[in-house]
């Protein structure tokens, strides 16, 4: 018996005490239901109440550190356009120079021109066609580095190893070769300068910096071609970039009357005339040329067209070109605008026209019955 009591007694009883203790300690201590559920029926508050507070807790404006200041800003790498003043040739160094001077050249008779002068020659890139291209070399030497000249159909010169003076000189006499000539200052003011050098080490062109790399005794007459071509259309674009805020500063007086006189008095004849020029701008640029894309005759050489490529990029000719359409496109909704004023002046002079015909009936009309009636009542009057 007392076997029994110590085995299975003695255990149940200590069982029974610790629960007894437990449940007085623990009497004070709300179910967890009541932390979650206010009300008993209100079932959706837990998710509302769980997940604000952690809202509010966790995204805090002070724990993110959004201040645009402690942010680093990208820098982008404009391009400084070169004064040939400035410029400090090195040994071993020469001269390129890119005029855009023309809408287009009568390449034709620009050859034929060449011929007759006999100063220089022309010539051919050795290669499949590359583009309406002209090469002339000049005939008489001086020094070691020859001096040739690339002409571009689209109206652009580019000059090797040649000094100002006989780039000018050159402008002048390809003057008749032009069609819709730039002016002159324009043409000087948006010139392009780089210089060129042969690295004995090199083992092929490359561009370094603000200078071509060439690869001594070879032909690098299409690498050559591939660097003009990209200064041709950097002269190009700074021509229409000069061509822009020439209308733009023509059209900016139009605004000016509008801000300060809240009217403006322009006829219709010179708003269409310059969206018409605005809108030849825009097609040359984006149609006409081939500032938008990579031209196709690069395709078949990568070689080239990475020299081509890295050419443009360092004349930042993407973003001008970006920035040239939206200022564009500005303009031509100011024009638009202007446009639209000048037809509603026009519609409001047609409709005062029209009321000025209706009262003239209207008075006519007035006067006939004036003299039908009263002028033949004073007739009657007048016989009696």
């Amino acid at each position: 018996m007392t076997v029994y009591l110590s085995r299975f007694v003695i255990p149940t009883l200590r069982t029974v005490a610790n629960c007894r203790f437990l449940s007085t300690c623990l009497s004070d201590v709300k179910p967890a239901r009541n932390l979650f559920f206010p009300n008993k029926n209100d079932l959706f508050r837990v998710g509302q109440h769980f997940f604000r507070n952690y809202c509010i807790e966790t995204i805090q404006p002070t724990t993110m550190a959004l201040d645009s200041a402690s942010l680093p800003l990208k820098k982008k790498t404009t391009y400084k356009k070169a004064v040939l003043e400035e410029l400090t040739m090195e040994k071993g160094h020469y001269l390129t120079l890119a005029y855009a001077t023309a809408n287009c050249y009568d390449m034709k008779a620009l050859r034929e021109g060449l011929v007759q002068q006999k100063l220089y020659e022309p010539g051919t890139l050795k290669t499949q066609e590359v583009g309406d291209v002209l090469l002339a070399s000049a005939v008489y030497a001086i020094g070691d580095e020859p001096r040739e000249i690339i002409f571009f159909r689209e109206g652009a010169v580019v000059f090797w190893n040649c000094t100002e003076l006989e780039a000018n000189n050159v402008l002048d006499f390809i003057r008749p070769f032009e069609m819709e000539s730039y002016p002159r200052d324009v043409v000087t003011k948006e010139r392009e300068i780089m210089t060129y050098q042969y690295q004995p080490n090199a083992k092929r062109c490359s561009l370094q910096e603000s200078c071509f790399v060439l690869v001594p005794n070879s032909d690098n007459s299409l690498e050559r071609y591939s660097f003009s071509h990209a200064m041709a259309q950097s002269a190009r674009l700074g021509a229409w970039e000069a061509r822009l805020e020439a209308l733009a500063s023509s059209v900016r007086a139009h605004t000016d009357l509008m801000e300060k006189a809240g009217a403006v008095h322009v006829e219709k004849k010179e708003v269409v005339r310059k969206l018409g020029q605005l809108l030849s701008l825009r097609h040359r640029i984006n149609v006409e040329s081939d500032l938008l894309d990579t031209p196709d005759c690069y395709w078949e050489d990568e070689r080239l067209e990475m020299l081509y490529s890295s050419t443009v990029a360092y004349f930042t000719i993407p973003r001008r070109t970006r920035v040239l359409n939206e200022r564009l496109s500005h303009c031509v909704e100011l024009l638009e605008l202007l446009s639209s004023w000048a037809a509603d002046r026009h519609h409001v002079r047609l409709e005062w026209m029209v009321i000025a015909l209706i009262l003239a009936e209207v008075m006519f009309e007035l006067l006939h019955c004036f003299e039908r009636y009263v002028w033949t009542d004073k007739k009657v009057e007048l016989r009696h």
